[in-house]
């Protein structure tokens, strides 16, 4: 059964404004799963999925603060057990390399290696490609109005959530 008959059967005789946000809703959900199965497989080569290329990126923003792992679960939306388990994983493959701040010394920093900036080099490209050949669906006004359609709703449930993070 296909995502829009089961909608319609779930919201048979619901008014309109219903139906359109909870298919709205449906949808994006639906929309971000299929995005990062899409991303995933264009990281197979690379032998990175999206989490990792996503921390890579932040790494590599992270050149005048040093990351923290507690930043990271915070912007990759995932749990500390997660953060470790991934971080284990990237430092054992020389992405990355963990150390003790210098300030603080029962927190971590997390500092990209020249080999996980030289994979992210290599993977960003086929990445924003999978992003423009999806978005191209739409074509470049409708992609930036819809940027502009979701940052309302992501602001909208971000105040309405009192333990959201404060970083994306």
């Amino acid at each position: 059964m296909s995502l829009d008959s089961r909608l319609e059967r779930i919201l048979a005789g619901k008014p309109k404004p219903v139906l359109d946000a909870v298919a709205a809703s449906r949808l994006l959900l639906h929309s971000a799963a299929y995005l990062e199965r899409r991303v995933n497989e264009a990281l197979v080569p690379f032998a990175l999925h999206m989490k990792e290329y996503l921390a890579l990126n932040l790494l590599v923003d992270a050149v005048h603060e040093p990351l923290r792992p507690s930043s990271l679960s915070v912007s990759l939306n995932a749990t500390r057990t997660q953060v470790t388990r991934l971080l284990d994983g990237m430092e054992q493959r020389g992405l990355l390399v963990r150390s003790a701040d210098a300030q603080d010394r029962r927190s971590l920093q997390l500092l990209l290696t020249p080999d996980g900036a030289a994979l992210l080099a290599r993977a960003m490209p086929v990445v924003q490609a999978v992003y423009l050949e999806i978005w191209s669906s739409i074509g470049e006004t409708a992609t930036h109005q819809m940027q502009q359609q979701l940052r309302r709703v992501h602001d909208r449930l971000q105040t309405m959530d009192v333990t959201a993070p404060t970083e994306a």
